[in-house]
């Protein structure tokens, strides 16, 4: 065992003691434990552990990492104008889309060229045209991320300015001298043009951005939609134009303050009553016995036959002498036969009544005898009369004439009480016998036959009477309503050999006031060629409506300035205080033609070039429109109805502005066009324009036989119209319905 001294005892325990201070031990004179030093350390450990498991929560951490990026720009714009100042702005948010409001982004513009930036600040001026790119990048802990957004920009200074020098607006071409539109003009504003387009088709431009190009023209408003692109802005520049084409103008009388704007047509309307209607070689169609249905003119007569009303035409007793007695109550036709023919002249009728029952009473004394005249006769008649139908011109009236008249007693059959009478009546010169043939044939000629050139004489003139004169007054809800005339009176009618008769209306339309437009050269023509009768064969009625008639309604209406109309009033409420006058004006008439397009109507109504004004406080923009709408046309009773489409098709396009930019837009301004001024022209059109029609009225038939009082007669549509070189023909057939008591 080793032994220290006292002096190196001493120095060893200061050393320990002072390498124990050092250390941050304990002093030596407290006892080492060694349990707490290593609890000590073990807290450390999990102090450092739980400040570093904090920082990889913050590192990972939904609500503080970017994690969107979205850019935006002041001012908002379509396309920037050169030297425009662009501000972008970008907004970094986390994962749950909330804005981090410290974030930063690292900006990216160019193409360099095209950019100046501002004083350092993180917005640019544009320079040129084109298309600039910003690129935004978000900043974390000073290092730029791969989380980026770019947007791009157009830079123009504005869609292309296109000047259209042919064809003008609202010019007419005709097509005697005009086969081919062209349509030419100059695209300014900018060097170069990408392309331009002509109704949707690519066509040259030359270096001066010139363009010309050759369109055929259909009947009616053509619209020429010329379209350019710079290849920058997607916005193209457009213009347009409505011109009129026809190959053939009616001329007018413009009107003044002493006479009417006046158009006149000598065909106006052509008409055939065929074969069909005064006979289709059918009876009646029975239903039942108390239900009836006719379909021509002989079925009218037999009805008119059958129960003619004999006995109201007798003086009983019709015979009242010495020695001879004779009444007859009642006289009744059954089941009678009617044939017509048209001839060269007129028309021709045959009857038959093959069963005439006649009621007798009375008596005849023969060799002291008295004998019963109580009973019936039963006979058989037959009819053969010749008509001629003539209306030479407009100026004379319908000649109706029986130029033939032949009836007969084919056979005779009495039924007295007395055998002896029955057998007296079948000799062949009993005064009994000629009495009474000579009643019936007297009877039945006094009833009917004599008044039958009559009766087809009203049927006829009525034709006139209907077309004689109409007036309608036309109001589109804003100033003056427009009163149209229109006067018919058939021009010619004739028959033709198992044809039927065939003539023509001429119709005068006149409109008071002073035309708006005294250098149109008249009414569009689709069809120039000579005058003709382009009818259906087999039909009962046809009516055939020239297309110029149509258009020549629409064409003084417009002389007259139907479509010259203030529509401040129709401009929305948040416009209107901003409006000092709005007006549109119909540089072109409205022209009804047929469908190009399978369009499902009739006939389409094309209104162009309608332009509309609009004076605001501090511009005034001017529009020009194009709109086409289906129209049908139907028979409705002895009138024709027009049905226009509440669904227009408009073409909106801006003439010009004395601002930078429209203040109603031609959405907004189509809206306008739609829901308001429409609607008060398409009222004014379908509800003024239902006209009579060259329609038989075959009336007064009860004077002849009171059960004809309930015959109801209806003229009904048996085919779509159709459209035959210029008229719109209908077909129709003319129908009867007779219920008996």
């Amino acid at each position: 065992m080793m032994k220290f001294t006292a002096p190196i005892r001493t120095l060893l325990l200061s050393l320990l003691v002072i390498s124990l201070v050092a250390c941050g031990g304990q002093s030596v004179d407290e006892p080492t434990n060694q349990h707490e030093n290593q609890n000590q350390e073990q807290n450390q450990e999990e102090e450092e552990e739980e400040e570093e498991e904090n920082q990889n929560q913050d590192e990972y951490d939904p609500a503080v990492i970017p994690a969107h990026l979205l850019l935006d720009f002041s001012p908002t714009r379509f396309a920037y104008a050169v030297d425009t100042r662009i501000t972008p702005s970008a907004t970094v948010y986390n994962y749950n889309w909330e804005v981090l409001n410290n974030a930063e982004v690292e900006w990216t513009v160019g193409p360099e060229e095209m950019v100046e930036k501002d004083d350092g600040r993180d917005r640019w001026f544009v320079r040129q045209e084109g298309t600039v790119d910003f690129q935004a990048c978000a900043i974390e802990d000073g290092v730029v991320t791969d989380l980026c957004a770019q947007r791009s920009v157009i830079v123009s200074d504005g869609a292309p300015t296109i000047t259209l020098e042919s064809p003008s607006p609202g010019e007419h071409f005709d097509g005697s001298d005009v086969d081919s539109i062209t349509v030419e003009g100059v695209v300014s504003g900018f060097k170069t043009i990408d392309r331009v387009q002509v109704n949707g088709e690519d066509i040259e431009v030359d270096a001066d951005n010139r363009f010309s190009t050759e369109l055929t023209p259909h009947f009616g408003i053509n619209t020429v939609f010329v379209r350019a692109f710079d290849g920058v802005n997607p916005l193209d520049g457009l213009t347009a134009a409505s011109f009129l084409w026809a190959p053939h103008f009616l001329e007018t009388t413009k009107g003044d303050h002493e006479k009417p704007i006046e158009t006149t047509l000598d065909d106006a309307i052509i008409l055939k009553l065929g074969q069909n209607f005064f006979d289709d070689g059918n009876p009646p169609t029975v239903i039942s016995e108390s239900h009836l249905l006719t379909e021509d003119l002989a079925d009218i007569i037999f009805l008119v036959l059958r129960f003619l009303d004999i006995s109201s035409q007798l003086d009983n007793p019709v015979v009242d002498s010495s020695g001879f007695v004779l009444s007859v109550p009642d006289v009744t036709v059954y089941d009678p036969r009617v044939e017509i023919d048209t001839t060269d002249e007129g028309l021709q009728l045959y009857a038959q009544l093959p069963n005439i029952i006649a009621q007798t009473e009375g008596m005849i004394e023969v060799s002291d005898q008295t004998l019963d005249l109580g009973g019936e006769i039963s006979a058989a008649l037959s009819i053969f009369v010749q008509i001629d139908v003539e209306k030479p011109s407009a100026q004379e009236p319908f000649t109706v004439e029986m130029t033939h008249f032949e009836l007969a007693i084919e056979d005779a059959t009495p039924n007295f009480a007395s055998a002896e009478a029955n057998a007296i009546f079948q000799l062949a010169d009993s005064a009994l016998r000629t009495s009474l043939e000579d009643l019936l044939l007297d009877s039945v000629n006094l009833s009917f036959i004599d008044t039958l050139p009559n009766l087809l004489e009203d049927v006829f003139t009525s034709l006139e009477d209907a077309i004689a004169h109409q007036e309608f007054d036309l109001d589109v809800g804003i100033g003056e309503p427009i009163s149209l005339e229109f006067a018919g009176q058939i021009g010619q009618l004739g028959t033709v050999f198992m044809e039927g008769l065939e003539g023509f209306v001429e119709a005068s339309l006149m409109v008071d006031g002073a035309s708006h437009f005294p250098d149109n050269p008249g009414v569009a023509m689709l069809y120039a060629g000579p005058p003709g009768f382009p009818f259906f064969d087999g039909s009962r009625i046809q009516i055939g409506l020239n297309l110029t008639l149509i258009n020549a309604i629409f064409h003084n209406l417009w002389d007259a300035g139907l479509l010259n109309i203030d529509i401040s009033e129709m401009i929305p409420s948040n416009f209107a205080a901003l409006l000092s006058e709005g007006n549109a004006f119909g540089r072109l008439p409205p022209l009804a033609s047929p469908p190009m397009n399978d369009e499902p109507f009739d006939l389409m109504l094309h209104v162009g070039q309608l332009e509309t004004e609009l004076g605001w406080n501090d511009r005034t923009d001017r529009f020009g429109a194009h709109i086409a709408v289906g129209v049908d046309l139907n028979i409705a009773g002895d009138s024709i109805a027009i049905e226009v489409s509440d669904q227009p098709i408009i073409d909106l396009w801006l003439i010009e502005t004395t601002g930078d930019a429209p203040l109603l837009d031609a959405a907004g301004l189509e809206t306008v066009i739609r829901s308001q001024l429409w609607p008060e022209i398409e009222e004014a059109i379908g509800d003024g324009l239902s006209f009579g029609l060259p329609i038989p009225d075959i009336g007064g038939l009860d004077e002849f036989a009171p059960e004809l009082a309930d015959l109801d007669l209806d003229v009904r549509m048996t085919r779509p119209m159709d459209i035959r070189d210029g008229f719109l023909m209908l077909d129709a057939s003319f129908e009867g319905e007779l219920f008996l008591p």
